[in-house]
């Protein structure tokens, strides 16, 4: 794998900027997301000193020209990085090299922010928001924003912007026992963060749980929170979110054979505690239930192996959840 380096910070001293890893995919323009990054990180005061690192990789041509991209991107004033890996790598190798290219730029060693091309942040100052959470809590490894839509299918109702809105009443601010990964816009320490990514290259396994059940099961803690709601490409076919849905429990089955069932405690607590505060609300209490029901039903199928064709499952998933 070899990586070629298409802009490098101006900056010689970058040891006391914050390294965002950004994997950008041939399907992806990341300069929304990034745009949503620096507008939150100027908001801190004093303004958060960032550097984004994006990692485009891919056999195919990416979504946004590199030369137009780092230009659009100088135009920012903003210290980045953009290497192309011109190979399908894939996520967590792209994460790795950009790992390495923080390294290399001797950015700072205790935190790392990692963002996905296709997030947008919407939360007032994100990063320093996070920052003051993983300084004020020595057992906190990472802490993301929350992926909230405003309008989304049934199947994606624990991101809805009704669901959170009737647990925000309930409770207050909303907690997630596990970070969203780059949707989130997530700050980690950077040790943690780095042995996750290692950990999911070996396994197999998508980075966001890895770093979920590492952590728990070192005792640790990791948090979204909807104090920072991001925005995030949703899965608007149910194919698309069976196919999102399988990849995510085929990791946290590898995860739960590694660290043990303890580790989804915290997320079956969530979800009971979400179910009783949402019996207010007839309509979303059914479309939690089925939405718990539809994703039971994939982890059923992980669990036996016996996937059928993507046609077969989206008819009976869809069958399922008609009155």
């Amino acid at each position: 794998m070899t990586a070629e380096m298409l802009h490098t910070p101006r900056h010689r001293t970058l040891d006391s900027t914050l390294p965002i890893v950004v994997p950008v995919g041939p399907d992806h323009d990341p300069r929304p997301a990034i745009a949503s990054s620096l507008r939150a990180a100027s908001e801190a005061s004093p303004p958060t000193r960032t550097v984004h690192i994006l990692v485009l990789n891919g056999t195919r041509a990416p979504a946004v020209d590199p030369g137009v991209l780092v230009k659009e991107l100088e135009e920012f004033g903003s210290d980045f990085a953009v290497a192309r890996i011109a190979d399908d790598v894939g996520y967590i190798r792209a994460v790795l090299e950009g790992l390495g290219i923080a390294r290399r730029l001797r950015t700072r060693e205790d935190r790392v922010g990692f963002l996905d091309a296709d997030a947008v942040l919407r939360g007032a100052a994100h990063w320093d928001v996070l920052e003051t959470a993983l300084s004020a809590e020595p057992e906190l490894d990472a802490i993301s924003g929350m992926v909230i839509h405003e309008q989304c299918e049934l199947w994606e109702t624990p991101s809805s912007q009704k669901f959170i809105q009737t647990l925000e009443r309930a409770q207050g601010i909303v907690s997630k026992p596990y970070i969203q990964g780059g949707a989130g816009g997530t700050l980690a320490r950077r040790p943690a963060f780095e042995y996750a990514a290692r950990m999911a290259l070996d396994l197999g396994t998508l980075l966001g749980p890895t770093l979920s059940a590492s952590s728990l099961a070192a005792g640790r803690a990791i948090r979204a929170t909807s104090q920072l709601p991001c925005g995030h490409t949703p899965r608007t076919t149910l194919d698309e979110w069976l196919t999102s849905v399988t990849a995510y429990e085929k990791s946290w089955r590898q995860l739960l054979a590694v660290f043990g069932r303890g580790v989804e405690k915290p997320w079956r607590d969530f979800l009971r505690t979400a179910e009783e505060q949402v019996k207010s609300d007839p309509v979303l209490a059914h479309s939690l239930s089925e939405c718990r029901a539809l994703r039971q039903r994939v982890v059923d199928d992980v669990e036996r192996e016996d996937f059928g064709s993507a046609d077969d499952r989206e008819a009976d998933l869809i069958a399922s959840i008609r009155p």
